[in-house]
């Protein structure tokens, strides 16, 4: 029986602008359950009048992932690239 092909495992830093309507709905937890990402929280600040960030490691197979960023575009969260210490790497746009 042929072995099965495993996709190329990454791990990519974001930053994820949460709108005050999206605050009290299980994102992160959908990474995990639909897409099997496995993620490390860096650093959050949850306000849910005016809206959130979280600055996480998402680690995964690569087409998972890419699956995982369009969710979070249809969902109206914004995504960011960071870099290791919360610096931007490639220019964090406003959520």
């Amino acid at each position: 029986m042929p072995e099965k092909m495993h996709e190329i495992q990454e791990t990519i830093r974001i930053q994820l602008n949460y709108p005050p309507e999206k605050v009290n709905q299980p994102v992160l937890y959908r990474l995990i359950r639909d897409f099997g990402l496995k993620l490390n929280i860096l650093k959050a600040n949850v306000e849910p009048r005016t809206g959130s960030f979280v600055f996480l490691e998402l680690s995964g197979e690569s087409g998972a992932i890419e699956r995982a960023l369009r969710f979070l575009d249809a969902e109206a969260i914004g995504v960011s690239a960071i870099g290791l210490d919360g610096v931007t790497e490639w220019g964090i746009q406003d959520g």
